[in-house]
């Protein structure tokens, strides 16, 4: 039997929930957070590397940035 909100609206058979468009439910394949943090781990060790490279200390290296710049002391 159906629900009343079935009845009158159409619901989403993936979710449940009436929505308009495509449903956000939808999960970020796991695959796809693995590359993304991966390719940020990447960005980070170049940047440390970088910053080495220059004759930087590492640990002085601001977070924030994409290129080796050193922290406001």
């Amino acid at each position: 039997m159906l629900q009343f909100k079935e009845f009158v609206e159409e619901v989403c058979p993936e979710c449940g929930k009436d929505h308009e468009g495509e449903c956000a439910t939808e999960a970020i394949s796991h695959a796809k957070k693995l590359a993304r943090r991966k390719a940020n781990l990447l960005k980070t060790m170049k940047k440390y590397g970088d910053a080495t490279k220059m004759g930087m200390d590492p640990a002085q290296v601001n977070q924030r940035r994409n290129r080796p710049t050193l922290k406001k002391r």
